[in-house]
């Protein structure tokens, strides 16, 4: 049985949701193959799908691709053709078999449902863990936890943390408080967890707080949406993010989605990067 890493290229022309739930799907028949995911989300041009070839050519795998655009898909087909890239639109097959289907019979491998039913508990117990570290709750558990997310309040930590939950992932966030110190020490001994910084706009933030405020009938607490503290809370964020070397994205113009996607992007990287580091090089010939 071969259990050497593969490397597997998701392209996607939205957030990646697609082609991430059938590759888990299929993956789930082969539970010995190590596998390292590269996501490319929000493709929407040729040119886009040309700045992929350079991660083909370091990572060569497989390619799988969820795209609507005839151009975009021929970009792809090109791309994999001239990398022998071995490449599948996922929704072909799947709409082939729909039309089908009375017609084929298929082979599914014992026990392969058992570990779809797995994947859904997980996510729910996802869910469930979100909720209970949500906004720096039960920081003293977080070994767990897969991804922290830290930043100023009303930098959607906590709608992030929620989207990533029903992909799967058990996700913890942490609100930053002006004059209160980040409890280094409850993270610093777990290796395996990601911490991503969240930064936005400061005018953008401000009128968020802004709103927020009239929302909760609060006019008390206008230091909350002062521009000058939030520039000085976003610039101790941003220090406390350097000084970690934690990667960090601005979601100031960013959806849910997009933000999501960028994290598990980032995470991907991570995991692939310790992956390769434990496997041993070859000795030379």
């Amino acid at each position: 049985m071969n259990h050497s890493l593969l490397h597997i290229h998701l392209v996607s022309d939205s957030t990646g949701e697609t082609v991430h739930q059938v590759a888990r799907a299929a993956l789930a028949q082969f539970p010995d193959v190590q596998i390292s995911e590269h996501i490319w989300t929000l493709v929407r041009s040729p040119a886009h799908v040309e700045t992929i070839a350079s991660a083909l050519n370091r990572n060569p795998g497989i390619l799988l691709y969820s795209v609507v655009d005839p151009e975009i898909r021929k970009s792809i087909e090109k791309l994999c053709i001239e990398n022998n890239t071995p490449g599948l639109s996922v929704l072909d097959p799947l709409m082939d078999l729909l039309s089908s289907v009375l017609g084929y019979r298929q082979n599914i491998r014992p026990g392969g449902q058992h570990k779809l039913d797995k994947a859904y508990f997980d996510r729910m117990a996802a869910v469930e863990f979100a909720v209970n570290h949500d906004d720096g709750l039960n920081m003293d558990r977080l070994k767990d936890a897969q991804i922290l997310l830290v930043g100023v309040s009303r930098t959607s930590k906590t709608p992030t943390s929620m989207y990533l939950a029903n992909r799967g992932y058990r996700v913890a966030n942490y609100a930053l408080v002006p004059n209160v110190s980040f409890p280094m020490h409850l993270v610093e001994n777990i290796p395996d967890l990601f911490v991503v910084g969240l930064t936005t706009d400061a005018k953008r933030l401000s009128l968020v707080r802004r709103n927020r405020l009239q929302h909760m009938s609060d006019s008390q607490n206008d230091s909350y949406a002062d521009l000058d503290l939030i520039n000085e809370e976003l610039k101790s964020a941003r220090r406390l993010f350097s000084n970690n070397k934690w990667p960090v994205l601005d979601v100031s113009r960013r959806s849910i989605e997009e933000t999501a996607a960028a994290i598990l992007h980032l995470y991907a990287n991570q995991r692939e990067k310790k992956l390769n580091a434990q496997i041993p090089n070859e000795a030379p010939s």
